[in-house]
């Protein structure tokens, strides 16, 4: 049933499914006309009065949004970069790429291999989404390459679908943005609900029973999805560009004439005590940062931090490293290219009331006990406009949380609610599939189908979760 499931919807996203840029142009032009209705009928902030010269006064406003929203979370997106560029660098290092050709060989047959890579990403996602994205991408890659040599048929698209799978628990793991920011000491709503401890969070028992059922479950039913007819299967080919080897980043730079450069900036360039020093330091830093303020007072700059450091001590030269991550960067170019526009929809959303009325249409039926579940569903609905998970925490989470102090209920269960929503959400918005496709060389339309079967079964489990007791 699974494999017809699967295979339908496939066929569906590649009939109906656009470009991810055209995507995003499409729901920032719908969020801008919306925001216009919202602001014209509302009298928000911009529209001074509800007729006459309102609806010339909520396009200006409206307007006014995008700009404003077009650079509004750059610093964001800056940590984003980060998180994929120095995930990937890690994954690339000698000795992390050479335990993922190894692990590569482990599957032996399709349905081995879709279960391995499955299982493999749902993990390592959950303890790093960037890491765990860009290392599922690879051993992806390794195991279509490991695969084809011994002559085993594995559907492309879906052993991608797989590597994906990195994004559907990441938010309940340990590199959550919206659990990960009400844990840092002065955010946004710090004024509004303290600092919420992952315990309350990520680490509640609920959360990893929860996370654990789909570790379990999910694989199986990637590789339930698999064609038995030998004709459907779409493999990679002979030097297909998908699965070529990253360029060799431990080499010498080389002069024109092919000869190694030589000289003292050559020999500095090649000295690896600067990046071992200072991998010492920050090693040091991290070790005082936990010490003092305890092993869950992570967040993404402390992240970003740890695995620029970690990157660094794991490649044999400084110029080694730095190659890495310029290499890395090609794989954030749909995130440079949409982020601003995602960042112009969530402050439309937001300064407009959208995002307000969107929430508080699924706030109407709410109690203290169903808050959480109807803050998931409300989440699914942003998610297709705001994918990224600190973004869309910032147009729902003030809304959300105020719901939970006046209903009683526990801020972290709420907050969970909306990092369900996202991640879920992931399995039919394709933003941050974009890294991971570009190192695979698959088209969003490739994986998302099969990714919206994981979505239908997925879904009712994390929704029944947030009904029982936190």
């Amino acid at each position: 049933m699974l494999e017809r499931l699967g295979a339908s919807a496939d066929r569906l996203v590649r009939r109906v499914m656009p470009d991810p840029f055209v995507l995003v142009l499409a729901l920032t032009a719908l969020t801008w006309a919306a925001s216009v209705a919202m602001l014209a009928r509302s009298g928000a902030p911009g529209v001074q009065s509800v007729g006459g010269m309102a609806l010339t006064s909520a396009l200006v406003a409206s307007s006014e949004m995008l700009f404003k929203g077009f650079s509004d979370l750059l610093t964001f997106a800056m940590q984003m970069v980060l998180i994929v560029v120095t995930g990937e660098a890690i994954a690339s290092s000698p000795p992390v790429a050479k335990a993922i050709r190894r692990a590569a060989m482990i599957p032996q047959t399709q349905g081995g291999a879709l279960w391995f890579v499955s299982t493999a990403a749902l993990a390592l996602g959950w303890l790093h989404w960037g890491f765990g994205l860009m290392t599922a991408a690879m051993l992806a890659r390794e195991v279509a390459r490991a695969c084809r040599e011994r002559g085993v048929r594995v559907h492309y698209p879906l052993l991608g679908t797989a590597a994906y799978m990195s994004m559907l628990l990441w938010h309940a793991g340990t590199s959550a943005s919206a659990p990960l920011l009400i844990n840092t000491p002065g955010h946004f709503l710090a004024a509004q609900i303290g600092v919420i401890p992952l315990s309350q969070t990520v680490f509640r028992p609920i959360n990893l029973a929860v996370c654990a059922v789909l570790l379990l479950l999910i694989p199986w039913v990637v590789r339930a999805m698999a064609p038995s007819d030998p004709s459907a299967i779409r493999e990679v080919e002979p030097g297909d560009g998908a699965i070529t080897a990253a360029p060799e980043r431990g080499g010498h730079d080389r002069a024109p004439g092919g000869d190694v450069a030589n000289g003292e900036a050559q020999r500095l360039d090649a000295f690896r005590g600067w990046q071992l020093a200072v991998s010492a330091v920050g090693v040091i830093a991290l070790g005082h940062y936990v010490w003092t303020r305890g092993a869950l007072a992570i967040n993404h700059n402390v992240l970003n931090f740890a695995f620029v450091i970690v990157g660094m001590a794991l490649y044999p030269t400084p110029v080694a490293y730095a190659k890495a991550i310029s290499h890395s960067v090609r794989g954030t170019a749909g995130v440079v290219l949409q982020f601003p526009f995602y960042g112009a929809i969530m402050v439309m959303m937001r300064d407009s009331g959208l995002g307000h009325a969107i929430a508080g249409v699924f706030i109407a039926f709410a109690t203290a006990k169903t808050l959480p579940f109807f803050t998931f569903l409300a989440s699914l609905v942003t998610k297709l406009f705001v994918p990224s998970g600190g973004g869309e925490w910032a147009v729902e989470g003030p809304v959300m949380l105020e719901a939970a102090r006046r209903l009683g209920t526990p801020y972290g269960a709420t907050t969970m609610g909306v990092a369900y929503g996202n991640m879920a959400g992931n399995m039919f918005q394709p933003f941050w599939a974009l890294p991971l496709l570009g190192l695979l060389g698959l088209r969003a339309k490739d994986i998302m189908g099969y990714s919206l079967v994981v979505f239908l079964v997925s879904a009712p489990i994390l929704g029944v979760a947030l009904l029982l007791p936190w």
